[in-house]
């Protein structure tokens, strides 16, 4: 099964397509129910977080004069190798207590045995071979305001079913700084801010903190800029499981493991039409592409 529905894990685990596999979120997530859950599901919470808090600056200059900025940005975030294994421990009377190098949720399709005593067998599920994950929303943004820009990602939407609902709510505010310090420089300087809280449907709950500086130049249609930041961020993950008959909840509490996160970006600009399109990292590796209408002021 995990072949067949792996392509809908790579668009954020069937939260933004349907492809009718039979296979629940809640069967994507619970290959563990004990103390390795959180070294299994920890990729996820840091391929997302870090996802996130991409493509939040789709231009460098803040300009001086109010304009209004509609974006759509597509974002994606790929596991690095060291995300892909982990060291997890037989559980329950199994014997002798044995630690093995596994997959992670995005890790090979590959099961991993060890032998026990009694000629038994320990079984570690494999992961889903995750490339990378896609996903994509709006971002609305007012800026020239004392050199400041503030921005805004919504996307509330009821899949129904036993996904049930989405909700992303982004807010982030960006300044410029260089404005009193180098009014004659080509450098353009700002710092900025990115608040992130989502639900992701009855199974994931995740807030993020980011504060980063962001440097580069521009001219009237075309920029260039580096940025680089601090994250913090809980993923808090829900799901279940049957014993005798039972259901039984499972809940894993995460943190962001990457606190860092940097990158480059483009953009280019003609006229009210603006396009974007950056990468960021270390680990995991980010990106996103932005198409943008602006309107308002014509000075960059």
């Amino acid at each position: 099964m995990k072949s067949v529905c792996q392509r809908s894990l790579i668009l954020w685990l069937l939260f933004f397509t349907r492809l009718g596999c039979a296979q629940s979120v809640n069967e994507y997530l619970n290959a563990y129910v004990g103390q390795n859950k959180e070294g299994y599901l920890q990729p996820l919470a840091d391929l997302v977080i870090s996802g996130m808090n991409t493509g939040l600056q789709p231009s460098v200059r803040i300009e001086n004069r109010f304009y209004v900025r509609f974006n759509l940005v597509g974002l994606g975030a790929m596991p690095m190798a060291s995300q892909k294994t982990f060291t997890a421990t037989t559980e329950g009377s199994f014997a002798p207590r044995q630690t093995a190098i596994v997959p992670t949720i995005v890790g090979e399709n590959n099961s991993v045995s060890v032998a026990g005593t009694n000629g038994l067998t320990y079984v570690f599920p494999g992961g889903y071979a995750l490339k990378y994950l896609l996903w994509g929303v709006p971002q609305l943004t007012i800026g020239g305001i004392k050199g400041t820009e503030l921005s805004l990602r919504l996307v509330p939407y009821d899949f129904g079913g036993d996904f049930g609902k989405l909700q992303i709510l982004g807010l982030s505010a960006r300044h410029d700084i260089g404005q009193y310090f180098l009014k004659n420089s080509p450098l353009v300087l700002n710092v900025g801010y990115a608040y992130n809280k989502s639900d992701i449907g009855r199974y994931i709950s995740l807030q993020s903190h980011f504060a980063y500086i962001q440097a580069g130049v521009s001219n009237k249609h075309l920029g260039a800029f580096v940025w680089a930041g601090y994250q913090t961020g809980t993923f808090d993950v829900l799901y279940s499981y049957t014993e005798n008959n039972s259901p039984q909840q499972i809940a894993a509490n995460l943190k962001t493991k990457q606190p860092f996160l940097g990158g480059i970006g483009l953009h280019a600009q003609l006229g009210f039409f603006s396009l974007g399109a950056g990468a960021g990292g270390p680990a995991p590796l980010t990106g996103y592409t932005t198409i943008g209408f602006r309107f308002g002021s014509s000075n960059q």
